[in-house]
């Protein structure tokens, strides 16, 4: 699952909010995937006779593995809708592409490197524009399963009214009201760059690569964690180990 920032309300909207929202991008970056399996010949299709449906692992629908060795995937697909930076070859894209799908499918929350989050960005926006292009096939805001949202909405009145309370004069909203503003951040398109992304730093890979970035001393000096998330892990033998890092998407 993808760390995430503006996420209100209490362990119920912690719980299944984050979980929507990541599924929601999970979809995203699948239907791309499926959509260019079907554009290209029908080996790369394993369920040729039957739609594509979301109770089907992704796995079963698409040769997976082969798409993940394919840079054509980058160069006629993921470069033409402009998700991929200019300073990333077509080898790191897939790296990158397919770890922040791996990374989305992971239980712990993890920050994406900063390639990762590019891509993603791009991929919400392009969904956003699609919105107001095709209204009819693509909705900005999905709502929550009423039984599921019934459970976050106390959660979200409560933090309504203690905002509501601390600066009446910021509000002329009533509680309710707010409270479905606060549920926007899990629903609407429109919010998540405030909901999955801590700032906009992924835009300077428009301008430099990440190796630049580091390289350059802004990342350090603004606090910018270029490569995402890592985790240890420790190889022991003949009675010494050591300890190196990997990316914490490459354990999950």
């Amino acid at each position: 699952m993808i760390k995430m920032f503006n996420t209100p309300g209490g362990t119920i909207c912690q719980n299944e909010g984050k979980l929507f929202v990541n599924n929601r991008l999970i979809s995203l970056l699948e239907d791309l995937m499926i959509q260019y399996a079907e554009m290209r010949d029908n080996s790369y299709v394993k369920k040729i006779a039957c739609p594509p449906s979301a109770e089907k692992p992704l796995h079963e629908i698409i040769d997976l593995d082969r798409l993940s060795k394919d840079e054509r995937f980058v160069t006629e697909w993921l470069e033409s809708f402009s998700l991929i930076p200019q300073t990333v070859g077509p080898q790191r894209a897939l790296y990158d592409f397919f770890s922040l799908y791996r990374l989305l499918k992971a239980r712990k929350e993890i920050k994406p490197s900063l390639t990762m989050e590019y891509i993603l960005y791009h991929l919400i926006e392009m969904e956003k524009d699609l919105c107001l292009d095709m209204p009819e096939i693509h909705e900005s805001r999905k709502q929550i399963a009423e039984s599921i949202r019934s459970q976050m909405m106390p959660e979200l009145m409560k933090k309504a009214a203690e905002l509501r309370e601390r600066d009446l004069e910021a509000f002329d909203e009533t509680v309710p009201e707010i409270a479905e503003e606060l549920m926007a951040y899990y629903e609407d398109l429109d919010k998540y760059g405030q909901t999955c992304f801590e700032d906009m730093d992924c835009l300077l890979l428009d301008e430099m690569d990440e190796e630049a970035v580091e390289e350059s001393g802004f990342a350090e000096r603004h606090g910018i964690n270029v490569a995402g998330d890592e985790a240890t892990v420790t190889i022991q033998g003949f009675g010494k180990f050591h300890e190196f890092s990997v990316p914490a998407w490459e354990l999950c």
